[in-house]
């Protein structure tokens, strides 16, 4: 498993709900990537040539795919300093079942986070038809017991209002530690002191994920405002 310990390394989650397909880039000494549709059984990081030198545009050639990680703007933020998170469009294409597929999806990318120091970092990323985009990275400091010393960093994109306020994510796991349910609730307004309107996602895994000694992704199906969309939830632990 490609290390992503005390030195940042580039990564990217990206899935969608109707194209039941999902994915994630891990930058590094060795990048790799695992690409496959929401419901397949494990996958398995293969290595990959990834060039990330560009802030705005990300290649990857290998391990089946050929793509394109564009950096977008987002529309609502709310940021604590524990690395950047930006979302993104992946473009390309990919062999899967003997077929090549091309695609066009929603994601969310890092080029700096980094688990030295950290518990975990847990990000979550989801993507809904009507172009409402979230994405989420909770930082965990070592030697703490619960949620509420998390450091959160949250963007979003499709929201009419710039501000998100007081973010949450929490996560149910099974025996063996894989997370299973995710809630996510944030507010979303112009003033901290004015109106806000919520925000909350609902998701279950699919079963479909990608698991190693310091990384593990794993396929949602989620629900937001009534609305299905698909979300990948990525945990990283020293």
């Amino acid at each position: 498993m490609n290390a992503v310990t005390a030195a940042a390394a580039p990564i990217a989650i990206f899935g969608d709900l109707d194209g039941d397909l999902w994915g994630v880039v891990v930058g590094g000494i060795q990048a790799q990537a695992a690409i496959g549709r929401l419901t397949d059984a494990d996958l398995g990081l293969q290595p990959a040539e990834l060039d990330a030198g560009d802030d705005d545009v990300w290649t990857l050639i290998g391990a089946g795919c050929d793509l394109r990680v564009e950096r977008a703007d987002a529309s609502s933020s709310s940021v604590q300093g524990e690395g950047d998170l930006d979302p993104c469009r992946v473009s390309g294409s990919v062999e899967l079942d003997g077929n090549r597929r091309e695609f066009d999806v929603g994601g969310v990318r890092s080029s700096t986070l980094n688990v030295d120091g950290h518990d975990s970092l847990r990000v979550f990323g989801a993507w809904f038809p009507a172009g409402h985009e979230i994405g989420i990275v909770a930082a965990r400091p070592q030697g703490a017991k619960g949620h509420d010393r998390d450091s959160i960093t949250v963007i979003a994109r499709g929201e009419e209002h710039p501000r998100v306020i007081d973010p949450r994510l929490s996560t149910t796991y099974d025996d063996a530690g894989t997370p299973r349910r995710i809630g996510m609730e944030l507010w979303l307004g112009d003033d901290p002191e004015g109106e806000l309107w919520p925000r909350r996602v609902a998701g279950t895994s699919t079963g479909s994920s990608v698991t190693g000694s310091e990384l593990g992704a794993y396929a949602f199906e989620c629900v937001s405002r009534g609305e299905p969309g698909a979300g990948i939830y990525l945990l990283l632990r020293p």
